[in-house]
């Protein structure tokens, strides 16, 4: 029965990592072909062709054309967000900014994360301006579904409360802070070694009593939490 657990453990891990390397190829293959010939320069079917896969397939990842060159996958952060609302998902224990980081780090696993293909970011809204838009309204979107998310979590539930809208806006400026940097340096340090080093770097300048930055080979704790957002309403 143990040996039939760890089995049936082993195939549902491997069949999320190829649907996690199917996604990623697909929105790679989008990019690519957005930079060479224009979002109108080809269609689904062309795309689907070229990775191997149905129009049946693709949209059960995504929504539009659009929505695979930006890289919005669709139900991919669903379970994760309900399980971190209900207080799973990442150390219960853990005040409201450092879960939300932690978040952002379980989000990256389940997605991925590769310089070479977000890279293509860059030149895919070079080439194609009108994507900004929508790429705008999907992080705004996501700040929302996060704020949701942390007000669940933490029993914030007064609609005047906005320290669930705080958290997820202040933590995306760390996640965009951080993607400048890891984008800047091909050879740097993984995407969450340099977001775990910035939390420290914004913890230690926040709290006055932190006489230096702390090690970036610190673990993450609830000791250098920032103190002006607690865990009860």
């Amino acid at each position: 029965m143990h040996c039939a657990s760890q089995s049936a453990t082993l195939q549902s891990v491997n069949t999320s990592e190829r649907t996690r390397l199917l996604r990623r190829r697909m929105i790679a293959t989008a990019r690519r072909r957005t930079i060479a010939d224009g979002l109108n320069g080809f269609t689904i079917e062309q795309l689907c062709e070229e990775v191997g896969v149905s129009r049946r397939t693709f949209f059960n990842h995504f929504a539009s054309k659009e929505d695979v060159v930006l890289g919005i996958e669709l139900g991919v952060e669903d379970d994760l967000l309900a399980t971190f609302a209900a207080g799973a998902a990442v150390d219960p224990d853990l005040a409201p900014f450092e879960a939300a980081v932690a978040l952002a780090i379980e989000h990256l696993h389940v997605v991925g994360l590769d310089r070479g293909e977000e890279a293509l970011m860059r030149d895919v809204l070079e080439r194609e301006p009108s994507l900004v838009a929508r790429f705008v309204t999907a992080t705004d979107r996501q700040m929302n579904l996060v704020g949701d998310a942390m007000r669940s979590r933490f029993g914030w539930t007064d609609p005047a409360d906005d320290r669930g809208r705080l958290v997820a806006e202040i933590i995306g400026a760390l996640l965009k802070a951080t993607a400048w940097r890891f984008f800047a340096d091909d050879d740097g340090p993984p995407f969450e070694d340099i977001l775990r080093t910035n939390f420290r770097l914004v913890t230690a300048m926040a709290n006055s009593d932190s006489p230096a930055v702390p090690a970036s080979s610190a673990p993450l704790s609830a000791a250098h939490s920032i103190n002006e957002l607690e865990h009860t309403p």
